[in-house]
């Protein structure tokens, strides 16, 4: 079995496809590994990982987004974090890269690092607020079959409706404080137009998302 798989899913190539392949194949990992492109322009983002997780052949997962950028010590840091901690589901730190666009992050910090604010990271925190970074997450394989990976029927905050349906099912998670992403946010990131012209949209479904679990 390899270690671990990187996917890309993306719609088309918007001018940073092979950056991103780029910052794979610079990986520090001394594990073994494997890239997928998930493309497909009619599916979703839900549907085109999901279409990714089909083919792994890895022990973990990682998501890398066309107009993202892996740290060289990506992998290697969250697998080990991962198979030290008997971890589900790692998740860590980003940098924004900010190209014409106010930055927002998860946290605070150093300007443009994403971090949690909490120390929290149980399922009912979660589900007050969203700490966990999406571009820094590495998933056990078995953990993201079990909850039937990314629901494809989402437009938006697909990746919050994972991580919480992983802590529902009982995910064992772990964060580690340190940097392994570059998270690019510019003017047509999916994250930056979510939140710019369906800022009501993405709020209406937040919500709806969380509903599902209350009692």
């Amino acid at each position: 079995m390899i270690d671990v798989s990187v996917i890309i899913p993306y719609h088309q190539d918007r001018g940073y496809l092979f950056d991103a392949i780029d910052s794979y194949e610079a990986q520090e990992f001394t594990g073994t590994s494997e890239l997928i492109l998930s493309h497909n322009p009619t599916f979703s983002q839900g549907q085109n990982i999901n279409a990714g997780l089909e083919t792994v052949n890895g022990k973990y997962v990682k998501i890398l987004h066309d107009d993202d950028l892996l740290t060289p010590n990506c992998l290697q840091d969250l697998f080990d974090v991962a198979e030290r901690e008997q971890a589900d589901l790692v998740f860590s730190q980003a940098l924004n890269l900010n190209e014409g666009v106010k930055t927002w992050t998860t946290g605070v910090g150093d300007a443009g690092l994403a971090a949690p604010t909490t120390t929290d990271f149980s399922f009912e925190s979660l589900l007050n607020k969203n700490f966990i970074h999406g571009g820094t997450v590495l998933i056990r394989t078995e953990m993201m079959k079990a909850v039937g990976g990314y629901d494809e029927s989402l437009s938006v905050a697909e990746e919050y409706d994972f991580h919480l349906k992983c802590l529902h099912y009982g995910c064992r998670i772990f964060y580690t404080p340190v940097v392994v992403t570059h998270y690019r946010m510019w003017p047509g990131s999916k994250s930056v137009q979510d939140r710019l012209t369906q800022k009501e949209a993405r709020e209406k479904m937040v919500n709806e998302i969380k509903s599902r679990y209350y009692t």
